[in-house]
């Protein structure tokens, strides 16, 4: 009996049953994948909590149908070879095909009149653009024409191609879409990644003592971190695209709203929050707009400063006069000359760095805590692809809720793949990593630090709430 697929397949079919009772209800249409373009109706329908469930079992359910039924050797095979469809992808942005598409309109573009915008070879733009429309990035709406659809049109930055030749250093200034994210993942993550096996077949404690023996040292023969080697001035354009590349990830995972994770209104009058290597303060920013009275440090280095403290002023004016905000040049490997903080910030930042750099930054922070200090770390906590680790269940949030229905995965699959990619990426880049939560459990006892809470705001990071030893 084929009843596992029978459950799966039941899965779809009744997680898209709600999606479509959501759609009456609302009074919405399902977004068509063949348009560019979404209506503000079919974007708040997609952020419906219920249309938002029932996608992701559907997702999770669909994929395990495909890798249930496909001839394991495909599945070995293809996915050996997906690096081929995100070279494609980095030759698309890179090129500016996607504006190009764009600006011939709903009725395509053939590739010889892509060839004459932007100088590749017409063949090659088909051998690119093909198997991204076999995998629903773009259509081939007749033979060698291609057009726009709901995905490929996060390629387009929304700017004119003229523009564009004009200052290619400013391509994703300002940008619509998600292209300078996609040019920091087709270009040094992927040239990096090229040369992961010549450092994880390594043993361990080589790596542990060498923090600069990455995958991209190797690859750019180079020997600092990745955010020196951003500011070497043969990576200027690299530099200005990585800022937009994390501007675009947070659009795609933005601050969860104060009644989500956990409780900023619930902070007394003047509570002084230290973000560190808060880059231009837009985690601090967002809890500064909808709570006036708490108090804000922003650390990190001296280049950054000058930049958040130019965006303060125009986003939150006021806001640095009055005392609100201030910003200060430090570096998390020091010590933390902030004695007197309520609560300390990291967002994004233990993952950048392997266990042993991280360590040195959670230890000057408890060094520097009062008793009732908290530690706040945002990050991706990664699910185990079996059930969590029960040890941890008398830690409110530990373990997350809302499991997903069998025969699934309990991490649901390739919903959540994303975090194990970008764990990978910070291995890659940085000999960074992601955490289970037994992983960051130990590491914040090792620094001095109790996890007590963790929250899991829909849509956004974990939190994890911690408190002095």
């Amino acid at each position: 009996m084929a009843a596992t697929l029978i459950e799966l397949c039941g899965l779809i079919s009744s997680s898209v049953a709600t999606v479509d009772a959501r759609c009456k209800a609302m009074s919405c249409t399902y977004p068509n994948l063949n348009d560019p373009a979404i209506s503000k109706d079919a974007a708040r329908l997609l952020e419906d909590s219920e249309v938002s469930r029932a996608t992701s079992i559907a997702l999770a359910a669909a994929s395990q149908l495909i890798a249930t039924m496909q001839y394991p050797s495909r599945v070995i095979v293809d996915t050996s070879l997906g690096f081929l469809l995100s070279a494609a992808l980095g030759v698309v942005a890179a090129s500016s095909t996607a504006e190009i598409i764009r600006e011939a309109g709903p009725e395509g573009c053939h590739i010889n009149d892509i060839a004459k915008k932007n100088g590749m070879d017409p063949a090659k733009i088909a051998r690119v653009l093909r198997p991204l429309a076999t995998q629903h990035i773009f259509r081939e709406i007749s033979p060698n024409v291609f057009a726009h659809n709901r995905v490929s049109a996060v390629l387009d930055t929304g700017k004119n191609l003229q523009d564009i030749l004009a200052a290619p250093e400013d391509k994703h200034h300002g940008a619509i879409g998600y292209s300078a994210l996609v040019g920091l993942n087709t270009d040094e993550t992927f040239k990096a990644a090229a040369y992961i096996q010549d450092v994880v077949l390594k043993p361990n404690a080589e790596n542990e003592e060498d923090e600069f023996n990455t995958p991209l040292n190797k690859a750019f023969n180079t020997h600092i971190d990745l955010f020196s080697w951003y500011e070497l001035p043969e990576n200027k354009m690299r530099f200005k695209r990585f800022g937009m590349a994390m501007d675009a990830s947070r659009r795609m995972s933005p601050l969860g709203p104060p009644s989500q994770g956990f409780k900023w209104a619930s902070l007394p009058g003047n509570t002084l929050i230290v973000d560190v290597g808060g880059g231009i303060g837009s985690v601090s920013l967002e809890i500064a707009r909808r709570n006036p009275c708490i108090r804000f440090i922003i650390q990190d280095k001296a280049s950054v400063v000058r930049e958040g403290q130019e965006h303060w002023e125009k986003t939150l004016p006021g806001a640095m006069e009055s005392g609100k905000v201030s910003f200060q040049a430090h570096d998390f490997f020091m010590a933390q000359p902030v004695k007197n903080a309520d609560i300390f910030v990291l967002r994004f930042i233990c993952h950048d760095w392997s266990d042993s750099y991280t360590l040195r930054i959670l230890k000057h922070l408890r060094e520097a805590a009062q008793d009732t200090t908290r530690l706040i770390v945002l990050e991706y906590i990664l699910p185990f692809a079996c059930a969590e680790d029960e040890t941890y269940r008398h830690i409110p949030g530990a373990i997350p809720p809302d499991p997903p229905p069998k025969p699934l995965l309990a991490n649901k699959g390739i919903v959540g793949m994303v975090r194990y990619l970008v764990d990978m990426q910070m291995m890659v880049l940085l000999n960074g990593c992601d955490r289970t939560f037994p992983h960051y459990w130990n590491l914040f006892r090792e620094a001095g630090w109790e996890i007590e809470q963790v929250y899991h705001p829909a849509g956004t990071q974990d939190q994890l709430i911690a408190k002095p030893i």
